[in-house]
C-alpha cells in the first residue's frame, strides 16, 4: 500500500519513485529497523537485480557526467519542430506508466544511490545496488496499485486500505464524483462517477470516515502527504492504492477506468458464475481475480504487440520468456528464499532503462475532449488542446489542484475535464495527432523544463533526459552492446548492433561521438535510437523489444496465480472469453475494457 509515499521526482511516463528529497528512506517511513540480514531484502520489500550482472562495469570517467548531460541536451526537440507521429494510440503511453507503478516503487536503504546531482557522479558497485535498492511493490502484475494490497502495513495504512472499498457495497471500489461547475460535461460516464475518491469526501458528512485530528497527528514524513506546506489539509488528495497514479490526469482517468471495470465485474457476478450468495468479501475477491487476469492478458496481448516488434513478442511468448525465467531462477536462489511468497524480482536494465522508452511518446498537448481539443462538431469553434501543465494541474498533486477560472479550486475534477476516451484509444486515419509521438531520441519540449518537478540548484530535476542518463550511469546499468552480447550468451537470440554511422546520425550524433558512446552506449538512449533507426519510431527495435517483452511476459509466465497458468479455451489456457462479464462483453482490448467500464 503506497499511501505513505511522497510524490517523488519522476513525474511522467514510466517513472520509478526514488528516496525522498530529504534523504528519508521508505524503510524508515514504514517503521523498519534496517537490521535485515545483508544480501537479503527486508521481508516486505521486493528485489531489483541485473540481467547481466557480470557485464563490464560502467567506468567512472572524469568527464562522463558532463558528456551524459550534453547528450541529454541534444535530446531536446526544438519547440518549433513539426514531426510525424506514430500509429500507437495515446492510451498506451499511460498504460505503460500504469504498469510501471503496479510493479515497481524504488527506494534505497542507502539514500546515496539516489544522489545523481553534482558535477561528477560515479557508478555504484552492482552488489551494493542489488543489496540496497529495494522495491516496495511485489514486482508482479497483480494490480496492487489498484487494490492497495501489501502485507505488514501499519494501522493507519490498513485503515486507508479498507476505505478503497465502497462502504455501501463492499464488493465494489469507492469512486468519486465529477463536480458540476456549470460549464458542461462530456457524455460519459452517465452516472457521474468520473473522478477518483478524494480525501475531502472522507472528512465530511455524510461520508465521514476520517477525522482531521488523526491526519494532523500522523508522524513525519507520512504527514506531509496529507497536509500542504501552509498547514491546510490536502483535501484533493486521491485515496487510491498508489498516489502516483494521480500525478497526471490521463493516468488518473485510466486508474478510474480499471476501478469502474472492477465494479462492472461485480455487477455481473450473479449471472457470470460469481459467488454472489457468499457475501461481499467473496464477490470482491472473485472480481479482483478476474480483473487481474484481464489486465495480465491485455499486457501480453494488447500492450506488448503495440509497442514492441511483434515477431520478438511471439518468440518470447513461444519460448516462455527464457531470459527473464533464467533471471528469476537465479535471483530466487540468490535471495535464499528471502523474498516473500509471490514477489517477483525486477531487472534494472528494464526498470531503469528499457521501460523508460515511454518518455519519448509523451505529447506536449492532447486532443482531450470537446472543451479541450477538437469540438464535438467543427462549426466555428477553436481547437484548443489540453497541454501537459493543465493535465498535471487537474490532479491531487497539482500546485493549485482543480483550479477554478474565477480563483480558488474545486473539491474534485470539474465535469468539463473528464476525457472523451475515443480520442485516446484509437488512431484516426486523418487525425494522427491522436497518436503518441514516435519512439525516438527527441523528447517533447515540456520534458526538458518540467515546471512541476522539485527544484534544485542546477535545474537537473527539471530535465528528464539528464536524469535518466545520470541514473542509469549511477546504477551501473550495462551498456547496450553488453546487453546484446548477454542476450546471445544466455538465450542464443542474435541481435544486430547499431553501427557507428547509425548511432551518430541526427541531432544527437555529435554528443554521442564526443562523449565516447559509440561502442558503449547508454542503454536508455540506445533503446530510443534503435526504435528510431530500425522501426521508424513506430515501435521498439530488437533489443528494446526483447528486454521489455521478456520482463513483462516473464512476470506473468513465472507467476503461478496469473492467467497464463489457468486452464481455459485458448489452446488450454485462460482467455477473456472464458469470463464474459460486464454486460456480456469479451474484454480483449483496451477499447473493450473502457466500454465495459462505461466510459467509452
Amino acid at each position: 500500500m503506497l499511501f505513505q509515499l511522497g510524490h517523488g521526482h519522476c513525474v511522467v511516463a514510466h517513472s520509478n519513485q526514488e528516496a525522498r528529497p530529504d534523504g528519508t528512506t521508505l524503510a524508515a517511513v514504514r517503521g523498519r529497523n534496517g537490521n535485515a540480514k545483508r544480501g537479503a531484502p527486508p521481508p516486505d520489500f521486493g528485489a531489483f537485480g541485473y540481467y547481466f550482472r557480470d557485464a563490464p562495469e560502467a567506468f567512472p570517467g572524469k568527464n562522463t557526467t558532463r558528456a551524459l548531460d550534453a547528450l541529454g541536451d541534444a535530446m531536446a526537440e526544438p519547440p518549433e519542430a513539426a514531426r510525424p507521429d506514430s500509429r500507437i494510440p495515446v492510451i498506451f503511453t499511460y498504460l505503460g506508466q500504469f504498469i510501471d507503478h503496479d510493479i515497481s516503487a524504488g527506494t534505497d536503504r542507502d539514500a546515496g544511490l539516489s544522489m545523481i546531482d553534482g558535477d561528477d557522479i560515479a557508478p555504484a558497485p552492482r552488489e551494493l545496488v542489488m543489496r540496497d535498492r529495494l522495491n516496495l511493490r511485489a514486482g508482479a502484475l497483480r494490480l496492487d496499485s489498484l487494490y492497495g494490497d501489501s502485507p505488514d502495513q501499519e494501522p493507519f495504512s490498513r485503515k486507508l486500505a479498507s476505505l478503497l472499498r465502497d462502504p455501501d457495497a463492499r464488493a465494489k471500489m469507492w469512486l468519486g464524483e465529477l463536480v458540476d461547475t456549470g460549464r458542461g460535461r462530456v457524455p460519459l460516464p452517465e452516472d457521474g462517477s468520473g473522478d477518483l475518491l478524494r480525501l475531502g469526501r472522507l472528512l465530511e458528512e455524510p461520508n465521514k470516515q476520517l477525522d482531521e485530528a488523526e491526519i494532523r497527528a500522523l508522524p513525519e514524513p507520512f504527514r506531509r502527504d496529507f497536509i500542504n506546506q501552509d498547514g491546510s489539509i490536502r483535501t484533493q488528495r486521491a485515496m487510491i492504492g498508489d498516489a502516483r497514479n494521480d500525478e497526471n490526469l490521463i493516468l488518473a482517468q485510466l486508474h478510474l477506468a480499471f476501478l469502474r471495470f472492477h465494479n462492472r465485474v461485480v455487477d455481473a457476478a450473479s449471472n457470470a458464475g460469481g459467488p454472489h450468495r457468499e457475501g461481499d468479501d467473496a464477490v470482491y475477491n472473485w472480481a479482483r481475480q478476474l480483473v487481474r487476469w484481464h489486465y495480465q492478458w491485455l499486457v501480453l496481448n494488447a500492450y506488448l504487440p503495440k509497442v514492441c516488434d511483434q515477431s520478438v513478442v511471439a518468440d518470447v511468448l513461444g519460448q516462455g520468456a527464457p531470459l527473464y525465467s533464467k533471471f528469476y531462477g537465479d535471483q530466487m536462489a540468490r535471495a535464499a528464499n528471502a523474498l516473500p511468497p509471490g514477489h517477483m524480482p525486477l531487472p534494472l536494465e528494464f526498470s531503469a532503462a528499457a521501460f523508460r522508452f515511454g518518455h519519448s511518446m509523451v505529447r506536449a498537448s492532447y486532443d482531450w475532449n470537446r472543451y479541450f481539443g477538437r469540438p464535438a462538431n467543427s462549426e466555428g469553434l477553436r481547437d484548443t488542446r489540453a497541454d501537459l501543465e493543465q493535465l498535471f494541474a487537474y490532479t491531487g498533486n497539482g500546485a493549485r489542484p482543480m483550479p477554478a477560472p474565477e480563483g480558488g479550486s474545486h473539491p474534485g475534477l470539474p465535469g468539463h475535464w473528464a476525457p472523451e476516451w475515443e480520442r485516446l484509444v484509437d488512431v484516426h486515419v486523418v487525425l494522427r495527432d491522436r497518436a503518441t509521438r514516435r519512439i525516438d531520441t527527441l523528447l517533447a519540449p515540456p520534458l526538458t523544463d518540467m515546471s512541476n518537478a522539485p527544484t534544485d540548484a542546477g535545474g537537473l530535476f527539471r530535465r528528464l533526459a539528464q536524469r535518466n542518463l545520470r541514473r542509469g550511469y549511477r546504477l551501473n546499468i550495462p551498456s547496450a552492446q553488453d546487453c546484446i552480447a548477454g542476450i546471445y550468451a544466455q538465450t542464443g537470440a542474435a541481435i544486430d548492433t547499431l553501427g557507428a554511422d547509425e548511432l551518430t546520425s541526427g541531432p544527437t550524433g555529435e554528443a554521442v561521438r564526443e562523449g565516447g558512446f559509440v561502442t558503449r552506449t547508454p542503454l536508455w538512449f540506445y533503446i530510443l535510437k534503435e526504435a528510431e533507426i530500425c522501426a521508424d519510431g513506430q515501435h521498439l527495435g530488437p533489443l528494446g523489444s526483447r528486454l521489455v517483452a521478456e520482463t513483462l511476459a516473464g512476470l506473468v509466465i513465472n507467476d503461478k496465480t496469473s492467467y497464463w497458468n489457468q486452464i481455459g479455451s485458448d489452446a488450454g489456457r485462460w482467455h477473456p472469453r472464458d469470463a464474459v462479464t460486464a454486460g456480456e462483453r469479451i474484454v480483449d482490448s483496451m477499447a473493450a475494457l473502457l466500454r465495459a467500464a462505461r466510459v467509452l
